[in-house]
């Protein structure tokens, strides 16, 4: 290219520089600052448009909503929040200028952009009121938007429609959307002496509380979400000792214990105590703050002594899908004479998980246990000590279950005897973690029946090949390896299904089911075997009904669930 070309084309690009340099200069109205004030231009309460004229102190309206969400507002400009007023000296905050129910709730706003959200979570029922001050939210050049906010409403479940019947006797729901806050209200409450189920369902929540079932309270079904989100759990013990400073600050018989000032009696020496017959658990955890370890449990103080989570007196007691938590004696089965004599007294207990390190199942009476976790959380640990008692025909058997422990800690044993006539066997078990050689542990006298059939270590080997020697002098005995033929022995039918008793019916679990919201109206396809449905959103209990279809009269944004329930009170997974 020569020097003349060059010059030519220089002369165009600066012309066209030139050119967009114009427009660049132009005057533009869209890129002057906006020196207006900031507007409220709408509100809503989980997507529900709120009249504005409704956002004023001086207004009474009739505006409902659900339970949890968030309200709303919309300006129209970015908005921003004015740090709160405080106190030089202290740095303690004096005004916010936002509050709801009269509570500091500035720390709670979520801002995006022209929207100001502030979220809620209320029981049911609960009268609401969310006040923000004239100049507590500005836009971003700090102008004002200058007039107060107050928005009132009544927080409701927003269900409505459907019949009057309901599966479930009564809803506990620490949240306010049941019939009662605690446990034990609703068990306060039920009939005495009833002859058939009385269902009572607890909604997710975490429930500090020791529970008392008594022997005039039989047929009580206690029925939760979800055994990982409704928890019964308090920290105590029951060791006398005054001069152990471990024990005795959490023990019962301590005027001055927590269990003490919470009003409990020393009769209360665990978290759910039951004394009557006919129980029934499904998707609970019971939890001693006392043994449960800091390390798995909130609050949980890893302490030893004896610390049950649950004592059961008397007979036919059964579980499904439930957590049993502790150090030592996590589960005490004590089961007490009945006009002078033992009788029968069996537990049923299918696909749970049970959790200590000392005697943590101990006592006497039938009780078979299927399709469970056992899990250490101590060196050395002892899953049973059997007491047995002579009319007690099969003693503790676990079928088909699961040990397991903590990393690192050492050898478990099946467990060790607390009677001469006690008996426990395990059958086809997988072990996860080391056992002690043995497998058994001698006490002061030789037992009944300490046996196993089909032990497999966590190498996938069978390990329970002979009858093997424990112990010595008075206390030896024989731990015995079962052949096929008295394995097979080890029934439901025998041990659990005598007299009538057939728990198994209470753990028929209903099928699933989709609902549909329509407008207003939620819809699902009826369940085969449901006596009722329980109604979620976003995972959260709203309802029950017995119908298949309900009016939602405050709808809210997310998810709504179905779930079946049998006429045990059993129900539907998630």
């Amino acid at each position: 290219m020569n020097t003349k070309s060059i010059y030519t084309v220089g002369k165009c690009l600066l012309l066209l520089l030139l050119i967009f340099t114009g427009y660049a200069c132009e005057d533009n109205d869209e890129g002057k600052e906006n020196t207006s004030a900031p507007v409220l231009i709408s509100c809503n309460i989980n997507g529900t448009e709120v009249d504005l004229a409704n956002i004023d102190s001086e207004t009474e309206n009739n505006l409902t909503a659900g339970t949890d969400g968030y309200v709303e507002f919309v300006f129209s400009k970015t908005m921003r929040q004015t740090p709160p007023t405080k106190d030089e000296e202290t740095g303690e905050v004096l005004t916010t200028g936002i509050y709801f129910n009269d509570k500091v709730a500035s720390n709670q706003i979520v801002i995006n952009y022209e929207k100001v959200r502030y979220p809620y979570s209320v029981s049911e029922g609960s009268e609401c009121s969310l006040f923000i001050e004239a100049g507590t939210l500005t836009d971003m050049q700090h102008r004002p938007y200058s007039k107060d906010i107050t928005l009132k409403f009544t927080a409701t479940s927003g269900i409505s429609g459907g019949d009057s019947e309901t599966v479930f006797d009564a809803v506990v729901d620490a949240n306010g959307r049941g019939d009662y806050t605690t446990v034990q209200a609703a068990i306060n409450a039920a009939p005495a002496n009833l002859t058939s189920p009385y269902l009572i369902f607890i909604a997710a929540g975490t429930y500090n509380e020791c529970v008392y079932i008594p022997k005039t309270k039989p047929f009580i079904h206690l029925i939760g979400e979800n055994p990982d989100r409704v928890k019964i759990q308090f920290a105590l013990n029951r060791v006398e000792e005054q001069t152990n400073s471990d024990t005795w600050p959490y023990s019962i018989h301590n005027p001055n214990s927590p269990a003490r000032l919470a009003g409990y009696t020393t009769d209360q020496n665990c978290v759910v105590l039951i004394k009557a017959t006919d129980v029934y658990l499904e998707n609970i955890s019971i939890i001693n703050l006392y043994g449960a370890l800091k390390s798995r449990y909130d609050g949980g103080l890893g302490k030893g002594g004896q610390a049950e989570a649950l004592c059961s007196h008397y007979d036919r007691l059964a579980m499904n899908n439930c957590k049993l938590v502790s150090f030592q004696d996590t589960w005490w089965t004590r089961f007490q004479k009945v006009n002078g004599t033992y009788g029968i007294c069996r537990a049923y207990v299918q696909n749970s998980w049970i959790e200590g390190s000392t005697d943590y199942i101990w006592g006497s009476g039938d009780v078979l246990i299927e399709n469970s976790t056992f899990y250490n959380t101590g060196n050395g640990s002892f899953i049973t000590a059997s007491r047995s008692n002579e009319t007690d025909a099969y003693g503790y058997v676990m079928k088909d279950c699961t040990i397991d422990g903590e990393a690192g800690i050492t050898a478990f044993s099946f467990g060790r005897q607390q009677s001469t006539s006690a008996k426990a066997v395990f059958i086809n078990t997988a072990l996860k973690m080391d056992i002690i050689d043995g497998h058994w542990t001698a006490g002061s006298a030789a037992p009944a029946l300490f046996g196993e059939y089909n032990t497999v270590d966590k190498n996938n080997q069978v390990i329970s090949t002979g009858d093997m020697t424990v112990g010595s002098g008075s206390s030896q005995f024989t731990a015995k390896v079962l052949s096929a033929d008295e394995a097979a022995g080890y029934t439901y039918e025998n041990i659990i299904a005598r007299e009538g008793w057939n728990p198994k019916q209470y753990m028929q679990t209903p099928g699933t089911t989709m609902a549909t919201l329509d407008g207003t109206t939620l819809s699902w396809n009826a369940i085969d075997g449901a006596a009722g449905y329980l109604i979620f959103v976003n995972g959260v209990y709203l309802a029950q009904t017995t119908e298949t279809s309900v009016s939602v009269t405050t709808a809210a944004d997310g998810v709504y669930t179905v779930r079946g329930v049998g006429h045990y009170g059993s129900i539907s997974a998630e």
